[in-house]
């Protein structure tokens, strides 16, 4: 069982971590950063939310899920509770921002990449949280998923 646990956590780490580095790479510049992380707390009060703004909101949701995750996984086998509990944690915030977006070319690619994300998040509650093996199946199926849905998030946040 351990060998399993540690084969979903992988994947697992694998898949945030991948659609972690998708996307526009963040600006250095310092009044674009408190511009987007002031974005990122508050939703936006129209539909006037550009590309850029958007993918600037869902973008570093994605890339610290992507650390938590890894985090999280490092104790899958002797903690597999607080695994579930700590890789929760990390979906929650891609919600979180997810909620916050708005602009409809970026809204499209985050909310498949939101729900691919929650189906991970019941595979792995699943597998670890239950012991239960067959989520592995899971967690390859939503894999494919996750990945198409960053694919077309790094398109859309590229190209605006």
């Amino acid at each position: 069982m351990n060998r399993r646990i540690a084969a979903i956590a992988i994947a697992a780490v694998a898949v945030l971590g991948l659609t972690a580095c998708s996307g526009a790479p963040a600006s250095d510049d310092a009044s674009t950063s408190d511009k987007s992380s002031s974005a990122s707390k508050e939703a936006p009060k129209s539909n006037d939310q550009s590309v850029a703004d958007a993918c600037n909101i869902i973008l570093p949701a994605l890339q610290e899920a992507g650390k938590d995750s890894q985090s999280a996984m490092q104790d899958a086998a002797s903690d597999p509770k607080g695994t579930v509990e700590k890789f929760s944690a990390a979906i929650g915030k891609v919600e979180d921002a997810a909620a916050k977006v708005t602009n409809p070319e970026v809204k499209k690619p985050t909310d498949a990449i939101t729900t691919a994300y929650g189906t991970l998040r019941d595979a792995v509650t699943k597998a670890f949280g239950e012991q239960d093996a067959s989520a592995m199946g899971d967690v390859s199926t939503v894999m494919s998923d996750v990945t198409d849905a960053a694919k077309e998030l790094s398109t859309v946040c590229t190209a605006g």
